[in-house]
């Protein structure tokens, strides 16, 4: 392994509760909010001052600390939000384990943010886990409060698929033996800030998604990709409205800014729906998307274990018999999505 996992546990109290964790089922990725703070110092700080809160495991340039074996409980997710029991049918702090990125000050952050990547790999390994569907960022779960991990990842260029992506190729080489895989491993699809006219990619995608859901419209363009002059008009109106310098370049106050109107809304992001066809014989983590969202609004397909069959299709039916406008096939697609995203916004 290209990186030691330092096991140094704090004292049984507020911070561990000494519990049993159930399976692990997903994993919160954190960050700790507290720039320039490492890893022992927040380890120093859950055993010294023994707060009800926790996580399991703290990183930084230099350590990965799991302060909490990994078998018990750790208090990193509030109990009385709603959206882990939705996506994933238990208390975060029951069945996931909670990683915290430690950022800022003098942390080197591409040598943390390797080991971060590193480390969710590691752990997809140990407990058979898929990426794709069973990393969620905390600001997920508690958008109300939170916006991590996206807070560290996004103020390096970041966006939340590239980091996704980043553990995929760490777990293909690392624990797959896929040499073909050339180091380093963890690039990330990252930009430059400030982002300005003649940028590209999934973090530009990223904010043109926060800016709509923001209520400040692309409308020739729409979510593209590309930093346009149609992008960086939109900017300038998001900054002029909340008081931040209008020059049209996305930096780090723009995206603090973006982060905290997008996680104060009461938009819903719990579900995110695949963006393929799916019907009767098909599985896996996009098909398990749907039947999570399925059950939420009301129209349960009985189980939520990712295979596409008679009683998905059913539920998929019953749904789409509600509108006219939608053929009542039980073949998910571009229409029913839509329908469905509608129904979770209400």
């Amino acid at each position: 392994m290209p990186y030691q996992i330092t096991k140094d546990y704090i004292s049984i109290g507020n911070s561990r509760p000494g519990q049993r964790l159930q399976n692990v089922e997903f994993i919160v990725s954190h960050d700790t909010g507290n720039p320039g703070s490492s890893a022992y110092a927040n380890r120093n700080y859950f055993e010294n001052v023994d707060p009800t809160a926790s996580a399991h495991t703290f990183i930084d340039d230099n350590t990965i600390l799991e302060i909490i074996p990994l078998n018990e409980k750790a208090w990193h997710v509030r109990y009385n939000v709603a959206a882990d029991n939705r996506i994933y049918g238990e208390d975060a702090n029951d069945a996931a384990i909670g990683v915290e990125l430690a950022y800022g000050g003098n942390i080197n952050f591409e040598e943390a943010y390797k080991r971060y990547v590193w480390y969710h790999a590691y752990l997809i390994d140990e407990y058979n886990l898929d990426p794709s569907s069973d990393i969620v960022a905390h600001s997920t779960l508690d958008p109300s409060r939170r916006t991590d991990p996206q807070n560290a990842l996004n103020k390096h260029g970041i966006s939340w698929n590239d980091f996704i992506n980043d553990i995929e190729r760490a777990y293909d080489r690392y624990f797959q033996g896929n040499e073909d895989i050339t180091e380093p491993v963890v690039q990330g699809s990252s930009v430059d800030l400030p982002l300005d006219v003649g940028d590209s990619g999934q973090f530009v995608r990223e904010v043109q998604q926060d800016l709509v859901k923001s209520g400040f419209n692309l409308p020739t363009y729409g979510i593209d990709g590309q930093y346009g002059p149609e992008t960086k008009r939109t900017v300038m109106k998001f900054q002029r409205q909340y008081g931040l310098m209008v020059d049209g370049l996305v930096g780090p106050q723009t995206i603090d800014k973006l982060k905290e109107i997008t996680n104060s809304s009461t938009l819903i992001n719990d579900f995110p729906l695949p963006d393929v066809t799916l019907q009767r014989g098909d599985n896996g983590p996009g098909v398990k998307q749907l039947q999570r969202a399925l059950k939420e609004i009301n129209f349960d397909p009985k189980q939520i274990d990712g295979l596409f069959g008679p009683l998905t299709e059913d539920a998929v039916k019953r749904f789409q018999s509600m509108y006219t406008a939608l053929a009542n096939d039980g073949i998910y697609g571009p229409n029913t999505r839509r329908y469905i995203e509608m129904e979770l916004d209400n």
